[in-house]
């Protein structure tokens, strides 16, 4: 598998937990723009802080060191930034479509 490969993917991963997260949990959404807001701000600030963060795992670039950074820090966050984008993008089309059905 090329790197390529595997970070699509690693992100398609992402993307299905934070889908999951918000269907499951529709009660975690933030009820307001300025909350979304916050939710945002905070995604950009670990995206921001994402690659330092990684490259402090000991032992890289040994397998089980880089496994853990992807699987332990880099799956959580992503996910995450995906998921306050999905919350915002939900208020903005008129609330959360997903709390409605429960």
């Amino acid at each position: 598998m090329t790197k390529e490969t595997f970070l699509l993917l690693f992100v398609l991963g992402a993307a299905a937990l934070a889908v999951w997260v918000a269907q499951r949990l529709p009660g975690l959404a933030p009820r307001s723009l300025r909350a979304a807001a916050v939710h945002l701000g905070l995604a950009v600030v670990i995206g921001s802080t994402l690659a330092p963060v990684m490259r402090i795992v000991p032992g890289q670039p040994a397998l089980p060191a880089l496994l853990t950074a992807l699987f332990a820090i880099a799956l959580p966050a992503l996910t995450y930034m995906l998921l306050a984008g999905m919350w915002l993008l939900m208020l903005v089309a008129g609330g959360n479509p997903l709390a409605r059905n429960r």
